[in-house]
């Protein structure tokens, strides 16, 4: 089953989960495309967030189902509760992030 990430999924995230993390809503290896699991731009923000180093400026668009106001802060507590996750292995964590970014939005690096 293809994998899909819902507006309901991201503002699902728990308190304990954001404290002590999870990877409930992180994709198989096997439904991660294989252009996210050799990294792209989506990769490279996940690992930005992960080792604390700066992001590159960048518009974040949001898709049509998860455009609302909310929607922002959600996507930053899955985030951040599925990339301190220890259960994973280091790649599959940094591609399952970035597929889980690209579900919900769009991004476009400044020029």
């Amino acid at each position: 089953m293809a994998y899909r990430l819902t507006r309901e999924d991201i503002a699902s995230v728990t308190d304990v989960e954001l404290a002590f993390s999870t990877d409930r809503l992180l994709p198989m290896w096997e439904d991660i495309p294989e252009d996210f699991r050799n990294g792209n731009l989506y990769t490279r923000l996940a690992e930005s967030i992960f080792s604390g180093s700066p992001l590159q400026d960048a518009e974040f668009c949001f898709r049509p189902s998860f455009d609302d106001q909310k929607a922002p802060a959600d996507l930053n507590r899955c985030v951040r509760a599925h990339i301190q996750s220890y259960s994973p292995k280091h790649q599959h964590k940094i591609a399952g992030v970035g597929f889980m970014i690209y579900q919900v939005c769009e991004i476009r690096l400044s020029s």
